[in-house]
């Protein structure tokens, strides 16, 4: 027997997949059939991910944008499934004994206003400012309106880190993770924690959809994904934009009153962003084995049994570095992260439960991931990989607990350079700011 909750929820679904029975339910529940592809313009688009259809020289046209979701041709025709579903009522939605700060309050309300008026609304936060527990209210206002929400991200790491906290105060909704290597197949419900890629996936399905890291890799630039946000909203429902460092163009947006903003400042422990320590190494890291500038604050840290986070621009230089870090400290137990590690979440689960003393990493970590009392430090902080961005955001990986909040971090570089000058001068200014 089909379970039709498999399809239902704004799913877009290329017809050649469904067999007629489920077919023929879906669209008694009110899903419809369209065209796979649309002109615009003396133009072919596709229905799914809204890209255009670069004419090639074959008979049938397909879509080379979304194909790693399946194959779509000019001549297929697509089902979108029906949203009109109605979920079950509780008597209470949300289980959270937190206490939000004064300036989380203020957040919230203005959050609440913006979902009222149906409009977006961004959040600008330093990292730490508690974000996610500011969504907790907005949640629970969407759903006992009876309506569904989606919360996701570029990347998978923050979407795993997201689920159980998400789970464990919202414990009677229904709760979906689904990103491209989960196992747990898509089914409806009416919170759905994703990555932003499976967002070309529905239309016209979320009455609130959140964006957290909304100026991060892959979606910062990428207009594939950021027409499938737009597109994955209903028309009556409303975008919130979580990010730390918003991107020019949200801010453009605000400055035109297209969307409303909230600044948050200071984190939710009271106590100001850690400013880097900036050291000039004059060579490169691997001088003499380690170089001895860096050598002598690594010698304190593992005698100290300090646990650390060593940030890389590049795998190679990572790899390589482990390797002198091997030799030079035998009994130093640590892991090395990239994204091309099958095994990254493991290992960042082993750093998060302390049974090793350091992570190798590269920028994949450089946002979504809190650790307690931990040193930060960022090796070649002048390379290109290391943006001013990158580098507010790796610093923000520090300083995150109330009994941590004097986390150092460090940033050692061969020259100094902008982006170093921005970052420091970003964070300086941030916490100039939450003193106001």
């Amino acid at each position: 027997m089909t379970n039709i909750n498999e399809y239902l929820g704004g799913r877009i679904f290329n017809i050649t997949e469904l067999d007629t029975m489920v077919l023929n339910e879906l669209q008694n529940c009110g899903s419809k059939i369209f065209e796979a592809t649309f002109k615009k313009n003396d133009k072919l688009f596709c229905r799914r991910c809204l890209m255009e259809l670069p004419k090639l020289p074959i008979k049938l046209q397909y879509c080379r944008q979304c194909i790693n979701l399946g194959k779509i041709q000019s001549t297929d025709k697509l089902l979108i499934s029906s949203t009109n579903v109605k979920y079950p009522i509780q008597n209470n939605y949300l289980y959270w004994n937190g206490q939000l700060t004064s300036n989380q309050k203020r957040g919230v309300r203005e959050l609440i206003k913006a979902f009222e008026n149906k409009q977006d609304h961004l959040i600008w936060a330093v990292t730490g400012a508690g974000k996610t527990e500011m969504i907790f209210p907005l949640i629970e206002q969407v759903l006992q309106k009876g309506r569904r929400i989606a919360i996701c991200s570029p990347r998978v790491d923050v979407c795993i880190e997201l689920f159980p906290r998400i789970q464990k105060v919202f414990p009677n909704t229904t709760l979906g993770l689904f990103h491209g290597k989960s196992d747990e197949k898509y089914h409806l419900t009416q919170i759905m924690l994703s990555t932003v890629h499976q967002l070309v996936r529905f239309e016209d399905a979320f009455d609130v959809l959140v964006i957290d890291e909304v100026d991060s890799y892959p979606l910062a630039g990428n207009r594939m994904l950021h027409k499938a946000i737009k597109k994955a909203k209903k028309k009556s429902g409303m975008i919130v934009y979580l990010s730390a460092t918003p991107p020019k163009e949200l801010l453009m947006r605000v400055n035109k009153g297209q969307i409303s903003i909230t600044r948050l400042y200071q984190r939710f422990h009271g106590h100001p962003l850690p400013e880097p320590y900036c050291h000039l190494l004059f060579r490169k890291i691997e001088l003499w084995g380690i170089n001895p500038i860096l050598k002598i604050h690594l010698d304190k840290l593992i005698k100290n049994n300090q646990r650390f986070m060593l940030f890389f621009p590049q795998i190679p230089m990572m790899k390589s570095f482990a390797k002198k870090l091997k030799k030079v400290y035998p009994s130093l137990t640590f892991v090395d992260v990239s994204s091309k590690d099958e095994l990254r979440l493991e290992k960042v689960q082993q750093f998060r439960e302390k049974n090793v003393q350091a992570i190798l990493t590269t920028t994949i970590l450089e946002r979504g991931v809190t650790f307690k009392k931990i040193t930060v430090i960022v090796l070649e902080a002048q390379a290109k990989e290391f943006s001013k961005t990158a580098l507010i955001q790796i610093a923000g990986r520090a300083g995150r607990g109330k009994d941590s909040f004097d986390d150092e971090v460090h940033f050692y570089y061969r020259y100094y350079n902008q982006q170093i000058r921005k970052a420091c001068w970003e964070i300086n200014y941030l916490n100039r700011q939450a003193k106001r």
